[in-house]
């Protein structure tokens, strides 16, 4: 028999429920049917700042809890009176008054209620902490990438080994002829580098890891297709770039294109080495001098001339070769040349090593700088000791100044001044011109005529000039333009001949087409500037705008995790959502309208109609912009007919963003007008509204391209400024033309849209809309591919939902796969997938057995009419446009499975 003192003592459950209630780390309450506390653990105690739990009992536990839980209170006391479970979550302060969270569940008990509550506020923290850090990190990789995009250098990213460009950014692109090598190899991309060396130099920094530096590194590209291999010079790094385990994951390549710079350098060396050939040959002395007057340069004839070697010369003083009765002559002409004339000629004599003069004249010209600055002087010396040798270079000197003022291609001539009795300049004499100064003037024959005879209307300003040129001796350069000849000059004068001479010789040029070229860029330069700011502009207004609808809808699908057992809750956010996806689905469209018309893509499907009806149309699609602003909307159409031939669509479009317009720009309760009238063959559409109006120096340009009334980013009408424009280019379209006006700010505004009326009506009434039978196509096959999981899934369910029978496929192979043992009747295809694209599955699909004659949808991102043609010569049947609305998808459902 067993012995009654070894068993072990029974549990009391009542102790035991006793010892777990007070163990809780939570805080834990018991309560009656109205909420009152029955019982409270220590924790429960504590958490609420009482001493003890005796001071809690009876009291009701709603009065004790802040108010702005009192909500989320009542409705989970409710649930757990109904027989479930009730939670929510709320900020409540502790006794010490520091806030924190608390997760609070209420469950039915016998008799009462089950409440515990448990400080989450370390979870909550942690999780804002982590969604701060998240976006800090999405904003350092967006100023990332800008950074890349906009660098002035060169790059791009090479991934693996076998060198696949993964980015490059816009100098990338301009150095290889804009052609887009992201996703190819190097020798897919730039097939030109083979035999080059760069796809080794590059293979071999993969493999070694050791980073590459050249300067000045020649490469041939082919930067247009049909073109030649072009020469570019670059200064290149390659990087090798490492994963987290350190190996060598792709290079990065980054430089700068310095071809310019590189043929400039090309072409002053091969500048210089003409000039020091020109110089060491030539039969006269030429001596180069920096400001201080150091020789800096001297040919072999100055050499000879002042009887001393080069490597004397160079670095020595012009004054140590000029005989002392000369050195004031030189200093003064020195002088002047660095106080800005251009050139002077001095007759001086020059000490040779032996200690004897050589008499010379030398030809003097300043040295100057990009700003005009004094940089040193050039001297053409003549040796004149010997009369003979002085005529014959006098001789070759004419023979060269001959052939020279025949040979440059700027105009030259020589000019005889004259004066009235006052010695004022009235007109001057040709007397000698190169055959060139016809070209540059446009003047004929004019050797032996004066100015006043050739050019009657010649204004003073250029007999002033070469008059003061003739009188003072001083040399001139400018430029100037001749209203009497329709032309501009660049034009350098001088006085030929000492004090007394009255003859002036001209060096010109027209660069009357230079300086339209300049005005041309200068109206460029401010186009541009204008373009780009109205481009910055609508990029900031197209985040706001986009931002706008992303905000609820984010909010929305945080309100559909916490309440998703409240189906009045989800009703509403869902509502939310669908409208403001369809707003950024209509601002989509307007954005793609632009480019399509821009581009000349967009086609107009024209077709008789009554304007009456199109009217009512764009009516109803905007009656929820003009209701939500409690607008007083007046209709005035006419009672018989307006006849149009039109594409009704894009009229409906154009009348439906006036009537957004108005509502936008019109504060609540204000009166918007639509009529419509016919004047001389024409329909005559007005919108008025007596909303915040239009300045008058806006008015011409509300249709541009990002053009908004008040350009501030704090309006609240929101939009793109695209909308105005697109009804301007549609009603162009058309053969119409839309105008504006208005008294000014605040005195409302008037569009006025002009189209032409048609000679008759066919068709007028318009497609009728299609009857659809609910049960038509249920239990039909259905076959969605989409790699965007979400995107495949949702369609799949919502078919489902509506009776169809669907399978999901994520890639091309797999889509095939399923359909041959599937059998769908109808494919829902996306177009821009991974490996195996929409084009290539929907080919394939075809070749199935069974299948040729499954009905094959696109539905994809892209929407132009090449598209659209392209889907076609694939085998599509159907081309749909994401994001496609419910309707259409269940329209072309009943009429293709009917």
């Amino acid at each position: 028999m067993q012995d009654s003192s070894s068993a072990a003592p029974a549990l009391d459950p009542a102790a035991l429920g006793r010892q777990l209630f007070e163990a809780s780390p939570d805080c834990v309450k018991l309560l009656d049917g109205e909420g009152r506390i029955i019982a409270i653990n220590r924790c429960g105690t504590i958490a609420l700042g009482a001493d003890s739990p005796e001071a809690l009992h009876g009291r009701a536990w709603r009065s004790l809890l802040p108010a702005a839980v009192h909500a989320d209170l009542d409705a989970a006391m409710a649930t757990a009176r109904a027989g479930g479970v009730g939670r929510f979550k709320g900020c409540m302060p502790d006794p010490r008054g520091a806030s924190g969270w608390w997760e609070v569940t209420v469950s039915p008990i016998d008799g009462g209620l089950l409440a515990t509550s448990r400080n989450v506020t370390e979870q909550v923290l942690a999780e804002l902490e982590r969604e701060r850090l998240l976006a800090q990190l999405r904003s350092a990789n967006e100023r990332m990438e800008d950074v890349f995009r906009q660098a002035p250098a060169f790059m791009c990213v090479l991934n693996g080994p076998d060198l696949v460009f993964e980015l490059v950014n816009d100098r990338y692109l301009q150095l290889v002829g804009g052609r887009d090598p992201v996703g190819l190899t190097l020798r897919e991309a730039l097939p030109e580098l083979d035999g080059q060396g760069f796809v080794e130099l590059l293979e071999g920094v993969y493999r070694s890891g050791e980073p590459v530096f050249g300067s000045d590194v020649p490469v041939l590209l082919q930067r247009r297709a049909d073109g030649p291999l072009e020469r570019r010079f670059v200064d290149q790094v390659y990087m090798p770039l490492r994963d987290p385990d350190g190996a060598v994951s792709g290079i990065l390549v980054h430089g700068i294109d310095v071809t310019d710079r590189k043929l400039n350098e090309i072409a002053l060396y091969e500048s210089r080495e003409r000039f020091q050939k020109i110089v060491s040959q030539a039969t006269t002395g030429v001596v180069q001098m920096d400001p201080e007057g150091r020789i800096t340069l001297a040919n072999q004839k100055y050499c000879e001339m002042v009887g001393r070697s080069e490597a004397e010369l160079l670095g020595a003083s012009v004054l140590d070769v000029t005989a002392p009765d000369s050195v004031a002559r030189t200093m003064d002409a020195v002088q002047r040349l660095a106080g800005g004339e251009q050139g002077v000629v001095i007759d001086k004599e020059y000490l040779r090593r032996d200690g004897t003069l050589m008499a010379a004249t030398s030809s003097v010209n300043a040295l100057r700088g990009p700003g005009g600055e004094f940089q040193g002087l050039v001297a053409i010396v003549v040796d004149t000791t010997e009369k003979r040798r002085a005529e014959e270079k006098l001789r070759a000197g004419e023979e060269r100044y001959r052939t020279l003022f025949e040979s440059v291609d700027q105009g030259f001539c020589i000019l005889e001044m004259i004066f009235d009795e006052a010695n004022r300049p009235v007109d001057y004499l040709f007397l000698e011109m190169n055959r060139m100064f016809e070209a540059h003037t446009g003047l004929v024959g004019g050797a032996g005529k004066t100015a006043r005879e050739m050019v009657p209307t010649l204004d003073s300003f250029w007999f002033d000039t070469y008059g003061r040129v003739a009188l003072t001796g001083e040399p001139v350069r400018f430029e100037s333009e001749a209203p009497a000849m329709a032309r501009w000059f660049d034009v350098y004068a001088t006085r030929i001949g000492g004090p007394g001479s009255r003859r002036v010789a001209l060096l010109f040029s027209d660069i009357t087409s230079r300086k339209e070229s300049e005005a041309t860029l200068r109206k460029l330069a401010s186009d541009l500037a204008e373009a780009d700011r109205r481009k910055t502009e609508f990029l900031a207004t197209l985040a706001h705008e986009l931002r706008n609808p992303l905000a609820p809808i984010r909010s929305g699908l945080g309100v559909m995790r916490m309440k998703g057992d409240s189906p009045a809750s989800v009703a509403r956010v869902r509502e939310m959502m669908e409208r403001q996806v369809g707003n950024m689905v209509h601002l989509i469209d307007d954005l793609l309208d632009i480019a399509r018309i821009s581009g000349g893509k967009l086609e107009l499907k024209k077709e008789g109609a009554d304007l009456r009806t199109v009217l009512s149309s764009a009516v109803e699609t905007s009656l929820p912009l003009v209701e939500s602003g409690r607008h007083e909307l007046t209709v005035d159409l006419p009672e018989t007919p307006v006849p149009v031939e039109a594409d009704v669509t894009r009229i409906a479009q154009v009348v439906s963003n006036l009537l957004n317009n108005a509502a936008k720009y019109t504060p609540a309760g204000g009166r918007i007008g639509l009529a419509l009238r016919v004047e001389a063959e024409q329909a005559v559409i007005t919108v008025s509204d007596n909303g915040i109006g239009i300045p008058q120096d806006q008015l011409a340009s509300v249709f541009e391209m990002f053009s908004q009334v008040g350009q501030h980013t704090e309006r609240s009408q929101g939009g793109l400024g695209i909308g105005l424009s697109l009804v301007r280019r549609l009603v162009n379209m058309h053969g119409g033309e839309v105008g504006a006006s208005s008294a000014g700010p605040n005195a409302g505004s008037v569009f006025t849209v002009r189209l032409p009326l048609a000679g008759g009506m066919q068709g007028a009434s318009g497609p009728a809309e299609p009857s659809l039978d609910d049960g038509v196509g249920k239990g039909t096959h259905v076959l969605v591919v989409d790699d965007n999981v979400d995107a495949a899934v949702t369609l799949s369910m919502i078919l489902d939902a509506c009776g169809y029978t669907t399978r999901v496929a994520h890639d091309g192979a797999h889509a095939v796969e399923l359909a041959a043992s599937f059998r769908p009747q109808v494919a829902f295809l996306d177009i821009g997938m991974p490996g195996m694209d929409g084009y290539q599955t929907a080919r394939a699909m075809r070749r199935v057995a069974g299948l040729e004659h499954v009905i094959l949808v696109a539905l994809t991102g892209w929407g132009a009419d090449s598209d659209r043609q392209k889907s076609g010569e694939a085998g599509f049947d159907h081309h749909l446009t994401k994001p496609v609305q419910l309707d259409v998808v269940q329209d072309l459902l009943a009429r293709v499975t009917a």
